[in-house]
């Protein structure tokens, strides 16, 4: 996971640590089967600091937690670290515990952004880029209610059932299945990136129907980054399913609204965090006054190519329907300089929650991501990938969950798509 943390005063440090300490990532009730077996949550607790891991005088301790499905919901959901809205971001993680756990629950642990098993070779302990692939451990779970107490991520090493004690705890019910590891311990450490959590399905489970969509169109154009135009989007009607972009920072934009051919009430959500969607440095410097590493506006740009995306996802069970980007009119600036309005400016977006018919956690649409796009240039050229007309369409049924950039408008960006589940009754 890399660690670039927003654009944050040192003096408000222990708020940063104490707000991480006390958020979740998932609601429990996120279902789209039925007959849960276990009316309690199932937890996992990521443990680790945040700055500057290389200082030794780093106490930045802290812990974010990841509430799990309950047991027969048959879902795979992935967690993926480097988010910058994730709750997560920022922790660089060396141990992990687990409470509650449904049964024959699958945990996969990874330094891959993306939960995938192949493995590399190349190391970067500093800020952890996406290169990094270096371990993975797969964890499943026996009995309702296994607990694995607290434990450090390279001291899981051995396969079979766990067993040790810490914070009063006593792991049970915890099975190391497999694990794989490209160089030493060490590397297992401050660089875990991807939590996939499978739980089962059991003979109570149902899925319901893949919801299909109904008329989609494209709305007015816009130029991104015009200091006379409100930064934010949304679709007025309907939800995100492709994006238009085509020249400069301040090229036309469109977005591709989505409607259904079933009644689906719409949950908007808050704005995510604001982010710089011009990626992250790599070879940044550590900004010790203000408790961070450089940012992209900050950083001396000779190549593009040094720079890490950023990945943003909706949150599980949410899609996008906006995007917020240039906000130079506005005052709340960051640390890391003004916002001008071209590829440094800052980025945000507006996700929802879908329900069938009406807003009712037992009507709750489940959203199922698929992978992420192959890069294309966000200005159409071919200067980094095939010129295109700036177009970009989710598959059809599909709907919009994230957005990844890096650089300027003539670099790289990616987009994930999902398709959307509907409850079963």
């Amino acid at each position: 996971m890399l660690f670039n943390a927003p654009a944050t005063p040192l003096l408000i440090r222990s708020l940063m640590v104490l707000a991480l300490a006390t958020v979740s990532t998932v609601n429990s009730n996120l279902v789209h089967a039925t007959t849960p077996t276990s009316t309690v949550p199932g937890t996992i607790t990521l443990y680790g600091k945040t700055g500057d891991i290389s200082d030794p005088e780093n106490d930045s301790n802290s812990h974010c937690v990841i509430e799990v499905l309950p047991g027969g919901t048959g879902r795979t959901v992935d967690y993926m670290l480097s988010n910058p809205d994730s709750k997560c971001f920022q922790l660089r993680v060396e141990s992990i515990s687990m409470e509650h756990m449904p049964p024959a629950t699958q945990v996969l642990l990874t330094d891959d952004y993306f939960c995938d098993t192949t493995l590399g070779d190349d190391y970067q302990p500093k800020l952890d880029p996406s290169t990094n692939k270096n371990f993975w451990i797969k964890l499943k779970t026996g009995a309702d209610g296994s607990i694995l107490a607290k434990r450090s991520i390279s001291g899981l090493s051995t396969k079979g059932f766990l067993y040790n004690q810490a914070e009063e705890k006593v792991t049970k019910g915890i099975q190391l299945v497999d694990m794989a590891l490209s160089g030493s311990p060490q590397e297992m450490t401050h660089t875990l990136s991807c939590v996939r959590v499978i739980t089962s399905s059991n003979k109570d489970t149902k899925f319901g129907e893949i919801l299909t969509l109904g008329k989609q169109e494209w709305t007015s154009k816009w130029r991104e980054g015009d200091e006379d135009a409100a930064p934010r989007k949304e679709c007025a009607k309907g939800v995100m399913s492709g994006r238009y972009h085509l020249g400069s920072e301040q090229g036309d934009t469109m977005h591709k609204c989505a409607e259904f051919n079933t009644a689906v009430a719409i949950e908007r959500t808050p704005w995510s965090t604001m982010f710089r969607e011009c990626g992250i440095p790599l070879s940044g410097a550590y900004v010790s006054d203000k408790g961070r590493y450089q940012d992209c506006n900050e950083a001396d740009v000779t190549d593009w190519e040094s720079f890490e995306y950023r990945y943003f996802t909706c949150p599980v069970d949410q899609v996008m329907v906006g995007r917020g980007h240039a906000y130079q009119k506005y005052d709340d600036t960051d640390d890391t300089g003004a916002d001008v309005g071209d590829e440094n400016g800052r980025t945000d977006y507006r996700c929802a929650k879908l329900y069938e018919g009406v807003v009712s956690e037992s009507n709750r649409i489940s959203v199922l991501p698929g992978k992420w796009t192959d890069p294309i240039t966000e200005d159409g050229t071919d200067h980094h990938g095939d010129e295109h007309d700036g177009y970009f369409n989710c598959p059809a049924n599909e709907v919009l969950v994230g957005r990844a950039h890096r650089g300027d408008e003539r670099n790289l960006t990616r987009y994930q798509c999902a398709k959307l589940r509907l409850p079963a009754h």
